[in-house]
């Protein structure tokens, strides 16, 4: 019974180690293969979709949307990222579920003044999305 448990916790976290989050295939052109090392005038920024556990049936296979200042840029699925650079000033981003039928979008305001910003996006308690600063950075 002990090997048993053992080889399953093995398999368990091989199976954790062997899924890092990527980054997404579904970016708007203009914001396509952004360098972490921005232009002049730009800043680099990162949004991470956390994979999560879900009971809703078709929000492993619904994209959450990107928003940057008003205008659709990416879509993340669960455990991807984006990397964009994006013009210096102040800017806003949203998401929002493709498939929801309810508001569940989150947003947040952001500084972009030339340094790196790391954000993270994933669904509360009560299925609306937030996006904060990435923790541990």
């Amino acid at each position: 019974m002990k090997k048993t448990l053992v080889a399953l916790a093995a398999l368990l976290l091989a199976g954790c180690a062997a899924n890092p989050y990527e980054p997404t295939l579904q970016v708007k052109s203009s914001f396509a293969n952004a360098s972490t090392t921005p232009p002049a005038g730009q800043t680099h920024v990162r949004l991470h979709r956390i994979e999560q556990w879900s009971v809703i049936p078709f929000e492993k296979t619904c994209p959450l949307i990107v928003i940057l200042d008003g205008k659709t840029i990416a879509s993340l699925h669960f455990n991807q990222y984006v990397d964009l650079n994006v013009p210096n000033g102040i800017r806003t981003f949203e998401v929002r579920l493709a498939c929801a039928l309810t508001k569940t979008t989150g947003s947040i305001t952001v500084d972009a003044n030339g340094k790196p910003v790391s954000l993270e996006t994933d669904r509360s308690f009560f299925g609306t999305y937030n996006i904060r600063p990435k923790t541990g950075e």
